[in-house]
């Protein structure tokens, strides 16, 4: 450090002498340049004389040349305007003779470029003539072509309609009859419904009848009975009666294989008998005497139980006889066919059936027979509407392909009738445009004939391009040049000659003298400076060595410096490194320790006493990462699933309430549905009715001779079905409105509207511009028609037509002003025409 510091000092004051003598030298140069001007000047003072006569003579000099100079120029400049003059008015006069003879060509250039324009307009006229007259021979072949095709397709439409009228008069025949077997099949329907519904019940109130102890008990405990014992025995026909007296209360008895399931259900016995399937010997009858069991078959269950009710039990043609055998043989017991038991002190009469049970049998067996009868009707019926819809449905195909024939034929004929109207336009556009292109043509003729082929005319001469004065104008440019170079040489003169005239030669020896004295004090501080500049490099040197010396012990320093900071760096990383393992051991550590108290509710140190010496880590290691792989395979544990499972089987609770929810609503929609269907149905099928018997009597009223009906496309489905409009005027064979004029399409519209009026009529009616396509006889039935409905409702019409406003009670009339302003003019009618005089039309409004 100590080095460093002399090396600064030293340093420092060795660049203070360096700047030192750099200034004593630039003092001593410019001492010495002072000098030498000074020097300069003095040598200089002795040809001064001789220079100021000489610039005396050049001034005398170049003032005679500048006179000179400015009198030639003035002459010049006077020759110059003079040859301007000229120059100008022969240019002028050339420029007159040129637009003349501008003005002369352009004229005959004109004249020549609207001949040529006539000619080619002329000869474009002529062909645009021959094209368009080429275009109208053109058209009129399409339009003759066309008519011809036209022709050919309405006599096709014709012939397609004349083969399916047959078809479609079969179909409205078979229409008609399903109309009738469906109303018939309908009428059984409802009849076989009813008498169903009817057999339904009494079945139910039969079973209500019939219903005994046994029966409610079997039906309560079913699958673990046999079932009822008179059910389970059966007798020779005739002796049902004496069968169910020798049986008594033991038919309605309850037959059990099992004792153990009989003796369990007898707690609910409700008044039933029970019964146990018991085998045994058939006991041998008294010789001579016909015993029931003879006649008797029982299911093997119910053997036992039979034999052992009916043993004692004996047949007997008549009471009497009965009554004989009893008394000789007294314990036993006879039996009738007719069902009287006498028996050991008990007689039992036979058991009359229910007379409600009669009547309802009775009537179940009529109804049986009215079923099956009514069956019998429907079969061959529905068999028919089968046949009959397949056949319609064939017909429906062949007439719908015929339709679709005759509509694309119409399609055709539209097309054709729309194709001339634009053909015969083109006709009269190109017509119109030939008689336009030929007066065109002759007006370009007369055009022509005014305009003379243009000849040849004689222009004025043209004068000689004139001459500029370039050489006066040179002239005169080079003397001004001269005159400013002679003003500018003369004042340099001037100005040279007064500096030599100021100049003083006293001061210029004192000037030197001034000079010599600052050049010895310069020099003399030099000198100085270059003693001091050597003491400086002598102390400039011992400062380096110093400052060498200074920078090794520092560079080692600083390098022993750097390895002690390194080693430092390594230790703290080291350090660094064993104390994130160490936390990390003390992590794993607590974790596992919280593992095995959380987990397996154990203590750390039961865990390590309990592990042996085959307990090492790599092993521990190894059964670690097998029961990672068995937890990886088992997936994550969803530990809300307790949480998740009830909530969402409440959502499911709910759901399922409200999916019972729905399906009630969605049932009772569907009754709702079906019920406002069946209405819609309906009120449909009364108001289609009405209208097609109002539309036949309005068609054939408009039409006379015609006639017109409406038909449904599908009858079985009135909902989804579509209406068709067939009308056919008087002497017209076609129905489809289509194939009708336009004012035949207007009055069959005319008549359907106003036959849904008809059928469901109005306090009011209003129609706007519903007649502009009729003819007069059509407007006549119209008006006839609208008078029938003006009787009773208010009608309103907007139109232009006379006659219907002649018609009116009220005319609402509205005129436009001429400030753009309308106004509603009222006029009421006193009389209406003769010819319908019944017609009041309150209101009718003409549209202007």
């Amino acid at each position: 450090m100590a080095g460093t510091t002399v090396w600064s000092s030293g340093r420092r004051r060795a660049s203070a002498w360096t700047r030192s003598t750099s200034r004593a030298e630039q003092r001593y140069r410019e001492a010495v340049d002072r000098e030498a001007a000074a020097r300069t000047q003095l040598a200089s003072e002795a040809t001064r004389t001789a220079r100021l006569d000489t610039v005396t003579e050049e001034i005398a000099r170049v003032e005679g040349l500048l006179a000179e100079t400015v009198a030639e120029l003035q002459t010049q400049e006077a020759a110059l305007a003079t040859a301007e003059a000229t120059y100008r008015q022969q240019e002028d006069h050339r420029r007159e003779v040129e637009d003349l003879r501008r003005r002369i060509g352009e004229e005959a250039a004109g004249r020549r470029a609207e001949r040529e324009a006539l000619e080619r307009s002329l000869a474009s006229a002529e062909h645009e003539r021959e094209r368009l007259a080429g275009d109208f021979a053109a058209v009129n072949e399409r339009i003759a072509t066309i008519e011809a095709e036209r022709e050919t397709v309405e006599r096709d439409i014709e012939q397609m309609d004349g083969q399916s009228s047959p078809l479609a008069e079969r179909r409205d025949r078979l229409e008609d009859e399903r109309r009738g077997l469906a109303d018939k099949v309908q009428e059984l329907e409802e009849a076989r419904r009813g008498m169903q519904a009817r057999k339904d019940l009494l079945d139910a109130r039969r079973t209500d009848i019939e219903e005994t102890p046994g029966s409610r008990f079997l039906r309560e405990h079913k699958g673990r009975a046999v079932g009822l014992l008179k059910d389970l025995v059966r007798i020779e026909p005739g002796l049902e009666r004496a069968l169910v007296a020798a049986l008594g209360s033991l038919a309605d008895a309850v037959v059990y294989e099992d004792g153990g399931l009989a003796l369990e259900d007898a707690h609910e016995g409700g008044g039933a008998i029970l019964a146990i399937a018991a085998g045994g010997p058939v006991p041998l009858g008294r010789s001579g005497e016909r015993r029931l069991l003879s006649v008797v078959h029982a299911e093997p269950a119910a053997r036992g139980i039979v034999s052992t009710v009916l043993r004692d039990v004996y047949l007997a043609d008549t009471v009497d006889e009965a009554v004989a055998m009893q008394r000789e043989h007294g314990q036993s017991s006879f039996v009738t066919p007719d069902g009287m038991l006498i028996g050991p002190a008990v007689i039992h009469t036979a058991l009359e059936a229910d007379a409600r049970l009669r009547e309802i049998r009775a009537e179940l067996q009529v109804l049986a027979h009215d079923l099956s009868a009514t069956e019998q009707q429907l079969r061959p019926r529905r068999d028919r509407l089968g046949e009959i819809g397949e056949e319609v449905a064939f017909l429906r195909e062949q007439i719908d392909a015929a339709d679709a024939d005759i509509t694309s034929a119409a399609e055709r004929l539209t097309s054709f009738e729309r194709d001339l109207g634009g053909l015969r336009t083109e006709e009269e556009l190109l017509r119109h445009r030939i008689a336009a292109v030929e007066d065109g043509e002759a007006a370009w003729r007369v055009r022509l004939s005014t305009i003379a082929p243009s000849a040849a005319e004689d222009l004025p001469e043209l004068p000689p391009l004139p001459q500029s004065p370039i050489q006066i104008r040179v002239a005169v440019e080079t003397l001004r040049r001269d005159r400013a170079h002679h003003d500018h040489r003369s004042a340099e003169l001037r100005a040279e000659r007064d500096a030599v005239a100021a100049q003083d030669p006293h001061a210029i020896r004192q000037a030197l003298a001034e000079a010599e004295a600052s050049r010895s004090e310069a020099e003399e501080a030099a000198r100085a400076a270059e003693a001091a500049c050597t003491v400086a490099g002598e102390t400039r040197d011992a400062a380096a060595a110093a400052e060498r010396e200074a920078a090794d012990a520092e560079a080692l320093v600083n390098r022993s410096w750097r390895e002690a900071s390194t080693e430092l760096d390594r230790l703290r990383e080291k350090y660094e490194e064993d104390d994130r393992s160490r936390g990390d051991i003390e992590r794993r550590i607590a974790d596992a320790e919280r593992m095995l108290r959380e987990g397996f509710g154990m203590e750390p140190a039961e865990a390590l006493a309990e592990l042996g010496d085959d307990d090492t880590v790599e092993g521990i290691t190894k059964r670690q990462e097998l029961v990672q792989r068995r937890l990886g395979l088992l997936g994550r544990v969803n530990l809300l699933a307790v949480g998740e499972l009830g909530a969402m089987q409440e959502r499911h609770d709910f759901m399922q309430r409200e999916l019972d929810d729905v399906r009630a609503a969605r049932r009772d929609l569907l009754e709702l549905i079906a019920q406002v269907d069946r209405e819609i149905t309906e009120t449909f099928t009364t108001a289609y009715r009405d209208v097609a018997m109002q539309f036949e009597r309005l068609v054939a009223e408009l039409f006379p001779g015609g006639e017109g009906r409406l038909v449904l496309t599908d009858p079985a489905s009135p909902l989804e079905s579509g209406i068709e409009i067939e009308a056919s005027p008087g002497r017209k064979r076609v129905k489809r409105i289509s194939l009708l004029s336009g004012g035949e399409r207007s009055l069959t519209a005319l008549a359907f509207l106003f036959a849904i009026f008809t059928a469901r009529p109005s306090p009011f009616y209003l129609m706007d511009e519903v007649e502009p396509a009729l003819d007069d006889v059509n407007l006549h039935r119209f008006l006839r028609l609208v008078g029938g409905f003006a009787t009773d409702a208010q009608v309103l019409i907007v139109t232009h037509q006379k006659r219907t406003m002649e018609i009116a009670g009220m005319l609402y009339g509205i005129s436009l002003n001429t400030d753009g302003t309308t106004k509603v003019v009222a006029q009421r009618m006193e009389s209406a025409s003769t010819e319908v005089s019944a017609v009041r039309m309150p209101q009718t409004e003409p549209v202007r």
